[in-house]
C-alpha cells in the first residue's frame, strides 16, 4: 500500500525590497530632471533657510522628513508595489504649478509644485499604497516652504498688536505707567517698539515644526500630536508677550541700555527654551491625565511577513518612465525658452514728480532706515502738500514702487503700517474714485489717534490697472508676469487731516481735489 503524498513547493515569503519594480537607473534619470527643474529653486531656497531668520528651522525639515522613512523602512518594505497611471496627472498638475510660479513671480508655487510632483511620482511607480505609506514625512516637507509674502505681512502685524497689548496689560498690572499706541509701548524709562522681528513669528514657525517632530517622536496618539501641534501657536504668542514684559521691566528698572543688545538678543533665546519646557509641560500633563495603554514605543509588527511581489513588467516601468520623463524634459525646455531677462520698462524717477499744483506746494519728508528696511528694495515718494492760500490742510502723498516683485518684495499695505504707528481705523470700505481712464477703486479709511483723525485712500496700481486688494494685486501681478514678462508695481496712498466732524464724503471730495490733479501723472513714474 504505498499512499503517494504530494508535496507542494515551499511559499517563500519575506519582505520585498523597498524599491521593487524601480530600476536604480530610472531613479537617477528622474533625479537629473528634477535638478535639472528645480535647481534654481532649490538654491534660493537654501539661501532663505541661511539668511532669512524667520525660517531658519527649514534646514532641520527634510532631514526630519528621511529620518522618519528610514526609521519606517521596514514597514515600507511590506507594502505591496502597485504602480498607477493616476500619478500622471499629478505630475502634469505639479508641473503647471511650477510653470505658473516661475513666470508668475511666485516663489511659494514653484516650491510647492516641487512636493506634488513627488507624489505624482510616488503614485505613477510605486502605487497609492505606498503613498498613504509615507503621507506624514511627505506633508511634513511643507513645513519647510516659507510661506508668502502677502501672507506673512498679514499675519505678523496682527501678531505685533497682540504681543503689545499682553505686554502692556501685565506691565500695567504691577502698576508701570504704560502707554500703548499701535505697536509701540511708552514707559517712563524708555519707549519700545514691537517691530516685525519682535512679533513672535520667528518662534513661532519654529516651534510649530519642533512640536510636530517632538509629537511624532514622543507620541503615539494623533490626538495628542495633533494637540501638541496646535498648543505651539498660543504658547509662542504668550512666550513673546512675557518677553516684551521682561524686556520693559529691565528698561524702567535697570536703565534702556540694559534692555537693548545682548539682554534683548539673549531674551528671544531664553524665551524659545523657556517655551519648548511649556511644550514638555503640557505633554507631560496630558500624559498623566490620559495614560498610555500597553507599550510606548513603536507598535511591534505581527503576522507572517507579506510575500515578495513580483517585479512589474520592464515595458510598463519604461512606459512609466518615458511618459514621466517626457512631461518633465518639456517643462525644462519651455522654461528654459521663456527665461529670458525680466522686462523692467523706461520711466521717470518719482523724485520728478512736480512739486505744486495750483496752489499745492510739496516738501518730502524723510523716512528713517528702519521703514526703508520694511518697505525692501523699491523706490519711495514721501511729500507733504499744502495750500496756504487756499487754507486746508495739508495733502500726504506716499507712493512705493517695485520694478520686480520676483523678490518676493511686495508693497506693504497700510493697513498693518497705520495702525502700527498707532492710528486706530474707526471706518473702512472700498470707494470709486473719478480717474481719467475710468473709476478708481480705492480703500478709505478713517483713523483716529489721540483725537485727531486721517481720512486715508489708497490703491495698488501696475500696467494701467488700479485695484483696492492686495490679493487681486497679487493675482494680476502673477498674470502680467506671464503675459508681459513684468512684475513692476506700486502702492499710492494719500492722507488729509479731517475737520471736526467732518464726513468722510466731504474729507474725501477735499482730498480728491488735489489727488486728481496728481493721478492723471502717474502713468510717467508706474508704467501701463
Amino acid at each position: 500500500m504505498g499512499d503517494s503524498v504530494q508535496v507542494s513547493p515551499p511559499v517563500v515569503q519575506g519582505r520585498a525590497p523597498l524599491f521593487a519594480g524601480v530600476p536604480w537607473w530610472h531613479g537617477a534619470v528622474l533625479l537629473l530632471l528634477i535638478a535639472l527643474l528645480y535647481w534654481t529653486i532649490l538654491a534660493a531656497l537654501f539661501g532663505q533657510w541661511r539668511h532669512d531668520p524667520n525660517f531658519q528651522h527649514g534646514v532641520f525639515v527634510p532631514a526630519f522628513a528621511l529620518f522618519v522613512l528610514w526609521q519606517t523602512r521596514h514597514k515600507l518594505k511590506r507594502v505591496r508595489p502597485a504602480p498607477s497611471w493616476a500619478g500622471v496627472p499629478i505630475i502634469a498638475f505639479a508641473l503647471m504649478v511650477l510653470v505658473l510660479g516661475v513666470l508668475g513671480a511666485e516663489l511659494f508655487l514653484s516650491r510647492v509644485s516641487l512636493l506634488l510632483l513627488l507624489a505624482g511620482l510616488i503614485v505613477l511607480f510605486l502605487g497609492w499604497d505606498f503613498f498613504r505609506a509615507v503621507l506624514f514625512p511627505w506633508a511634513v516637507l511643507f513645513l519647510m516652504i516659507p510661506i508668502p509674502q502677502i501672507v506673512l505681512q498679514n499675519v505678523t502685524f496682527p501678531l505685533q498688536i497682540l504681543a503689545s497689548k499682553l505686554a502692556t496689560g501685565l506691565l500695567r498690572e504691577i502698576h508701570v505707567p504704560v502707554l500703548r499706541e499701535g505697536n509701540v509701548i511708552t514707559i517712563a524709562a524708555m519707549k519700545l517698539e514691537v517691530v516685525a522681528a519682535c512679533s513672535g513669528i520667528r518662534s513661532l514657525l519654529s516651534l510649530v515644526t519642533l512640536a510636530v517632530i517632538y509629537g511624532y517622536l514622543m507620541e503615539q496618539r494623533p490626538w495628542v500630536r495633533a494637540v501638541l501641534a496646535c498648543s505651539a501657536v498660543p504658547i509662542a504668542v504668550l512666550a513673546n508677550g512675557f518677553r516684551i514684559f521682561g524686556t520693559g521691566l529691565m528698561g524702567q528698572y535697570w536703565g534702556p541700555e540694559k534692555a537693548e543688545g545682548f539682554f534683548h538678543s539673549f531674551s528671544g533665546w531664553l524665551i524659545f527654551v523657556v517655551s519648548l519646557i511649556m511644550l514638555f509641560a503640557l505633554h507631560g500633563l496630558i500624559t498623566r491625565i490620559w495614560k498610555v495603554e500597553g507599550s510606548k514605543g513603536q507598535p511591534a509588527s505581527s503576522g507572517t511577513p507579506a510575500p515578495v511581489e513580483p517585479r512589474p513588467k520592464q515595458n510598463s516601468a519604461l512606459a512609466r518612465l518615458g511618459v514621466a520623463a517626457a512631461l518633465m524634459l518639456a517643462t525644462t525646455i519651455a522654461l528654459h525658452a521663456r527665461s529670458q531677462t525680466e522686462l523692467v520698462p523706461d520711466r521717470t524717477p518719482l523724485s520728478a514728480l512736480p512739486r505744486s499744483f495750483n496752489g499745492w506746494v510739496g516738501q518730502d519728508y524723510h523716512l528713517d532706515e528702519e521703514t526703508l528696511d520694511i518697505l525692501g528694495p523699491g523706490e519711495f515718494l514721501a511729500r507733504t502738500y499744502d495750500a496756504p492760500e487756499n487754507a486746508q490742510p495739508p495733502a500726504d502723498l506716499f507712493i512705493a514702487y517695485y520694478p520686480s516683485q520676483r523678490a518676493t518684495e511686495t508693497p506693504h499695505s497700510p493697513d498693518h503700517c497705520l495702525p502700527g504707528a498707532g492710528w486706530t481705523p474707526t471706518l473702512r470700505q472700498v470707494v470709486q474714485l473719478p480717474g481719467p481712464d475710468g473709476p478708481i477703486p480705492a480703500n478709505r479709511y478713517v483713523v483716529s489717534k489721540a483725537g485727531d483723525r486721517q481720512l486715508v485712500l489708497y490703491w495698488f496700481q501696475a500696467h494701467g490697472r488700479a485695484v483696492s486688494s492686495g490679493y487681486w494685486s497679487k493675482y494680476y501681478l502673477a498674470l502680467d508676469s506671464i503675459r508681459l514678462n513684468r512684475s513692476d508695481g506700486a502702492l499710492v496712498r494719500l492722507m488729509t487731516p479731517m475737520y471736526a466732524k467732518e464726513s468722510p464724503e466731504a474729507a474725501q471730495a477735499r482730498l480728491w481735489s488735489f489727488g486728481s490733479q496728481v493721478v492723471p501723472l502717474l502713468d510717467q513714474y508706474i508704467p501701463r
